[in-house]
């Protein structure tokens, strides 16, 4: 069975982007893709989930390629549904189409950002950092867990050589997914609680953002509070 914890956070983006009318992409789909329920929109187009078609052989094939095993529970990730975009707080996962999601994560791997400074060092990228378009999101497996579990950072293009190169997300694959179901499960963002929007939600903000942080008390809520808070 799926591990809980993913799919909820995958059922709770799609649902929000339902609610918000934004399941529709300009790229070319997938027919099993396709939502003809949708009204499309100029060259935009309604797509749908569907099941994952993604084999254990797969996943064992581009681990042997980059040489860097997934965590546990993003296998399961890439295991339980195609998508073409999930919620953008913060992370911006790569879109898994059933028909190329393998050539996805291999552009992400090998030829989007300078690999000697992300994959030749241990980083693995999943997506983009979606607030200021700083670079990939990566697991970061120098510092795997006793589980397989691993820290998720972000790499940033305009500090490579300094402190800030690198900078914490999360402290783990597992806390990101908390936390993101969070995020997913309510209809306005709370990063960055002050920078703009309704003063009325003001209150409210805060409020999430201090239990999105306590979930993640050694990563969102420690090294990357200032990333989540502003």
């Amino acid at each position: 069975m799926p591990n809980p914890l993913v799919t909820g956070f995958v059922d709770a983006a799609i649902a929000q982007l339902r609610r918000l009318d934004f399941m529709r992409c300009p790229c070319k789909l997938p027919e099993p893709m396709r939502d003809v329920s949708i009204p499309p929109s100029q060259d935009w187009v309604g797509w749908q989930p569907i099941p994952s078609r993604v084999t254990d052989l797969e996943l064992d094939s581009l681990e042997r390629e980059t040489g860097l095993p997934f965590p546990p529970l993003y296998r399961e990730f890439l295991k339980y549904q195609h998508f073409v975009a999930l919620t953008e707080d913060g992370v911006r996962f790569e879109p898994h189409l059933c028909h190329n999601w393998q050539e996805t994560l291999r552009e992400a791997y090998f030829r989007s950002w300078p690999r000697e400074c992300i994959l030749d060092v241990g980083l693995l990228p999943f997506g983009d950092e979606a607030l200021m378009d700083a670079g990939p999101v990566c697991f970061d497996t120098r510092r795997r867990l006793a589980d397989g579990d691993c820290p998720v950072v972000f790499w940033d293009h305009e500090w490579v050589g300094s402190k800030k190169e690198v900078q914490l997300m999360f402290s783990s694959c597992r806390k990101m997914f908390e936390c993101l179901s969070l995020a997913a499960a309510t209809d306005f963002s709370f990063i960055h609680p002050g920078v703009d929007g309704d003063p009325s939600l003001l209150p409210r903000k805060r409020e999430l953002l201090a239990k999105f942080l306590s979930l993640d008390p050694d990563g969102a809520g420690a090294a990357g509070r200032e990333y989540w808070a502003g």
